[in-house]
């Protein structure tokens, strides 16, 4: 427009519009010779994370609030970069990671969690909620948690509490033991820390805090709806009852709560879903609670509620999961899928932006009809992936950046199960989606997976050196948040 200066060109993306291998020699191949064991992003982060069968992490994406632990700030970190904790390179190794909005949390092979990024509600769990951003890996405070000074250093032998699994959501933490015991941290808000309460309180007019927690804490109370109590020991429910006088499902406190192992969680934006570990004797079938934000029914309960607590999700109990029990589970922003022992998927909430929402957990039949065993599932902002035993992978719901994975010139949307050609043959043990991006992972054991594999396009360094160095250049020009060191450099020059 006339009298205003142009506007500068931000520079070219690279949208892969079908699964692309990442950097198999530039960078895994050249740094490590071992595979990749662990994938994760969630569907608030553009940031991902992965780690190897020998235990280094690698980050790349966003990291204005330095949530990939490197040390500074920057607007984006092109390419995978090995992740470490101050003082300790080389010495940890990592077997699990969580990704929030503004935050990574690492698990060390020691059992102790490590965090970075954005701590503006206390996600990172570090028992300060005064600092509301760090840049490095800081160790995670986790009640009852002490690590021994027995000579020698931070052992997994000397960790009483050793955690195991990690999930975030976009401002909530939650570290799974290998007792199977449940921690969390962060924002309370929709209940998101299973305490029961939000401590909601006034600030201003219009402006409402929460009762935030700095510290990870074991959650031991799992509730169920006073109905599916009466259920379970043979009664009926009066009609009207199990509703108090504002129309809450009324909730009991399980006996066994602080006995309850869990085997899996995840964290979607703003809600939780986990699934107990099975029990050695198989007698028991293992219960699926949820909590956190209701929005969309995603919490499987039939309304549109938040639940303080983790709640047993009573339409996956009864007989018809007694020899096909839930096994894992995964959230999306607005949505919840679990997965049975025989490969069967049931879905509750909603991933579009059209359509109603589903508001009790659904079995996906155009799966479950066409013998489909699932192995893996995922879930982000507005995608659902399954992938089978078979070598099949399908998707749905709405990807502007080609995060559907179809390929050049196909749709960028489905309202249905759709097939991603390039996967197919192809064994997915695993499925991560993030804010705009879908992770896969893919196996590499025999010659028909390597066969499978050829037909998967990969990139390079070299391929997306411009695109690098236009990242570099717009930093540099816009005086982006580099280490001190670099900057004091390039002055001297």
């Amino acid at each position: 427009a006339p009298g205003r200066p142009p506007t500068p060109k931000p520079p070219a993306t690279h949208e892969f519009e079908c699964p692309t291998l990442l950097f198999p020699q530039s960078i895994f191949g050249s740094i490590t010779t071992t595979k990749i064991a662990h994938i994760a992003t969630s569907p608030t982060a553009c940031h991902s994370v992965a780690i190897t069968t020998d235990g280094m992490a690698f980050g790349w994406g966003r990291n204005e609030t330095g949530q990939l632990g490197l040390g500074y700030t920057s607007a984006v970190v092109p390419l995978p970069t090995q992740l470490s904790i101050p003082g300790e390179e080389g010495e940890i190794t990592f077997v699990a990671a969580g990704v929030g909005k503004y935050h990574t949390i690492l698990v060390g092979s020691n059992g102790i969690a490590y965090a970075s990024g954005g701590n503006f509600c206390g996600q990172l769990g570090i028992n300060n909620g005064g600092v509301k951003q760090i840049e490095k890996f800081r160790k995670c405070a986790v009640m009852g948690q002490v690590v021994g000074d027995s000579g020698g250093g931070e052992d997994e032998d000397d960790v009483n509490v050793k955690i195991v699994q990690v999930s975030c959501g976009e401002e909530v933490s939650a570290l799974l033991c290998s007792s199977g015991h449940l921690y969390t941290t962060g924002s309370s808000e929709h209940g998101l820390l299973g305490n029961g309460e939000t401590g909601e309180y006034i600030i201003t007019a219009g402006r409402l805090g929460y009762a935030n927690c700095a510290k990870f804490t074991r959650r031991s109370i799992f509730v169920q709806s006073e109905a599916d109590a009466t259920a379970a020991a043979g009664g009926t429910t009066a009609v009207g009852g199990g509703v108090d006088s504002s129309g809450k499902v009324k909730c009991v406190p399980l006996e066994d709560g602080g006995q309850i192992s869990l085997a899996s969680i995840s964290c979607g934006k703003n809600h939780f879903v986990a699934v107990e570990a099975a029990t050695t004797s198989g007698t028991d079938v293992p219960r699926v609670f949820t909590w956190g934000s209701g929005d969309y029914g995603c919490l499987g309960h039939g309304i549109q509620a938040d639940e303080y607590y983790p709640r047993l999700v009573g339409a996956l109990r009864g007989p018809m999961f007694a020899s096909n029990h839930p096994v894992d589970a995964v959230a999306g922003s607005n949505c919840s899928l679990v997965r049975t022992k025989n490969g069967h998927v049931y879905y509750v909430g909603k991933h579009r932006q059209v359509g109603e929402a589903t508001m009790r957990f659904t079995l996906i039949d155009a799966l479950a009809n066409n013998s489909h065993n699932v192995v893996a599932i995922g879930a982000g902002s507005a995608t659902v992936f399954c992938s089978t035993k078979a070598g099949v992978t399908v998707s749905w719901g709405m990807g502007s950046h080609g995060e559907l994975g179809y390929g050049t010139g196909e749709n960028k949307s489905s309202a249905k199960p759709k097939f991603v050609n390039v996967l197919d043959s192809c064994l997915v043990s695993a499925v991560a989606c993030g804010m705009g991006h879908t992770l896969f992972l893919i196996s590499n054991e025999d010659a028909e997976d390597a066969k499978a594999l050829k037909k998967v396009p990969k990139v390079e360094k070299d391929d997306i050196a411009q695109f690098v160095e236009q990242i570099k250049g717009k930093k540099s020009d816009a005086g982006a948040d580099e280490p001190a060191k670099k900057k004091q450099k390039s002055k001297k020059k």
